[in-house]
């Protein structure tokens, strides 16, 4: 009996040991699934940003690029909140040079960053920046829009 009694007295705080090896890959695991989690998230909303965006334009609103941009920005701020440094491109292929008419090809891209929460030890993917592009046809030009490269 007394062999078992020194055997509990050396392994006292070994317990406490395995739990914090056990514990950081299991933190970095929990952290790191945060982070991705976020990134998707940003990229699910990323595209139907750029979604709604396409649409917009294939309806002709609003035709100038600032104002494009500025509504577009504030949907991308509403999901991260980086919309200030959000890129935004609207081109059109034309059927009819030089003007944009209806069954032209409007293609928008959206580029911003994602939610970092800055884990050490979990790498991000392309830092965290999401892209997002789509296509839509003109259905509607009320006025002449503009090309904002």
């Amino acid at each position: 009996m007394g062999s078992r009694a020194r055997r509990r007295e050396c392994e006292h705080g070994a317990t406490a040991v395995e739990f914090a090896l056990v514990m950081l890959p299991v933190l970095m695991l929990v952290f790191g699934l945060i982070q991705y989690g976020l990134y998707f998230w940003a990229m699910q909303g990323g595209s139907d940003i750029a979604r709604s965006a396409a649409r917009l334009a294939a309806v002709g609103k609003p035709a100038d690029c600032a104002a494009f941009r500025a509504d577009i920005r504030s949907q991308v701020n509403d999901l991260t909140g980086s919309g200030s440094t959000a890129t935004v491109t609207r081109s059109y292929v034309r059927t009819k040079p030089p003007a944009v008419s209806i069954g032209d090809t409007v293609t928008v891209q959206v580029s911003f960053k994602s939610v970092d929460l800055h884990f050490p030890f979990v790498p991000f993917i392309k830092d965290g920046t999401v892209t997002a592009k789509a296509k839509a046809r003109v259905d509607f030009v009320p006025a002449p829009p503009e090309t904002c490269g």
